[in-house]
């Protein structure tokens, strides 16, 4: 009687354990992928460049 008593809280043990690491993978946010490569700016903008471009 005792061993099927160990069997059962064992058995009810893993399940709790299984759906505990279930629900939390699912409930990590997913990071969004990251570039490699930086960008790169060559130059700032100035007023007299936005002049130049005209309205666009």
């Amino acid at each position: 009687m005792r061993q099927k008593l160990l069997v059962a809280a064992g058995a009810v043990l893993v399940f709790l354990l299984t759906a505990g690491v279930i629900v939390l993978r699912r409930a990590r946010t997913e990071h969004p992928p990251v570039s490699p490569i930086i960008p790169r700016v060559d130059a700032p903008s100035s007023d007299a460049d936005d002049v130049q471009a005209g309205s666009l």
